[in-house]
């Protein structure tokens, strides 16, 4: 098949959803599928890439930043990206267009032109979707309003997929009588190729966060739980950049945590497995979370986690594998916390079951076979 991808987000640019569209458009290329990639552009990057058998196209994007895009950020890419996305459509006879994020990105599937006669999937990914970030009151606002340019790329799309349950059932308060399948991100086989960390039998216990320091991913909570507890045995690694970081910075400062609390700052995604196998727990207590790559991959390492029940986590975390408390409980999660630091058993028993559930569920192969059955009920081969 030819395959056209589109995502404003494309690694180093983004989170997950970035990530999923270079692991998916990777693993096509190596089944022999051709595939191109329309993506947004930063200072410093090729407009035209060739890489892991895809070839990558970019525009420009004017951005918050690497990791925050904002509604500038959005606007610009659409805008930038029709004359290349037609340009491309015209040129090459695709069989399929999957665009990551109904909106923006899909609003491309609106323009005229030949690439009509061409089924598209959509990727819903969460912060596209009404209502699922409620704590995003000015996002929140411009889905209401684009609630019916929102249903109508929907319902012209020939498949839609959602990333986990929790999304599926959000995106059907807009859409009723659409239908959604889900199909979950993989995990790169890099993050199953470190070893597990050993566990010590002493109450020493190193906590590890990874996330886009955004206001969202709860870290602030996690910092005043850490405040409360005062436990010398109990430290903290925060890697990842954002623009929560100087107010997280500030909190960390205000309750005398810098003792047991780092910050690691950006970490090249090369370096994150070993990193990751330093460290004895993940911990991220989201307050919306999609999926939640950084879980599926600290699990691949052999990481313990902690998260919230809330959005994907409960479909990669259960009562077997690590603990889940509730959004912005504070002593939920110190009690998640102590109880892992306590129980060595424990933590060694969630390590093996973490490893076995990431290789039978999450391998990139069969989330690919997954897209790729889909592609074939709207386009047999």
């Amino acid at each position: 098949m030819n395959i056209l991808m589109l995502n404003y987000e494309f690694p180093p640019i983004g989170g997950g959803a970035g990530k999923a569209t270079s692991n998916l458009a990777a693993e096509l290329a190596r089944m022999g599928h051709q595939v191109d990639v329309l993506t947004s552009r930063i200072k410093g990057q090729p407009a035209k890439e060739r890489m892991n058998g895809f070839t990558v196209y970019r525009v420009m994007s004017w951005r918050k930043g690497i990791h925050d895009c904002g509604f500038r950020g959005a606007l610009t890419y659409v805008l930038l990206a029709i004359f290349k996305f037609l340009q491309l459509t015209r040129k090459n006879q695709y069989d399929v267009i999957h665009y990551f994020f109904g909106l923006p990105t899909g609003f491309l599937s609106l323009l005229p032109g030949p690439h009509n006669k061409v089924p598209y999937f959509i990727s819903l990914r969460g912060s596209d979707v009404p209502g699922y970030d409620q704590y995003n009151k000015g996002l929140e606002k411009v889905h209401r309003l684009l609630v019916p340019l929102t249903r109508k790329i929907w319902r012209n799309a020939g498949q839609i997929i959602a990333v986990t349950n929790s999304l599926k059932k959000t995106a059907q308060l807009t859409a009723p009588l659409q239908k959604f399948h889900v199909i979950p991100n993989g995990v790169e086989s890099k993050f199953l190729k470190v070893l597990p960390p050993v566990n010590k039998k002493n109450d020493e216990l190193k906590l590890i966060s990874v996330a886009r320091l955004i206001e969202r991913k709860g870290i602030d909570h996690l910092l005043y739980a850490l405040a409360d507890l005062r436990d010398p045995d109990i430290s903290l690694l925060i890697v990842g950049t954002g623009n929560f970081e100087t107010q997280l910075k500030k909190i960390c400062r205000g309750l005398s945590l810098e003792e047991v609390v780092t910050f690691y700052g950006f970490c090249n995604p090369q370096v994150l497995p070993e990193l990751y196998a330093q460290y004895d727990v993940f911990i991220l207590p989201s307050q919306a979370e999609a999926f939640g790559n950084v879980f599926a991959e600290a699990m691949a390492c052999g990481l313990p986690v902690i998260g919230t029940n809330i959005g994907g986590i409960p479909d990669l975390v259960g009562k077997e594998n690590g603990i889940l408390t509730r959004p912005g409980d504070i002593n939920q999660i110190k009690h998640a916390i102590v109880t892992l630091q306590k129980s060595h058993k424990l933590r060694t028993q969630m390590q093996l079951e973490n490893r076995k559930k990431i290789i039978a569920q999450y391998s990139w192969k069969s989330v690919t076979n997954q897209h790729i059955t889909l592609y074939q009920e709207k386009n047999p081969i």
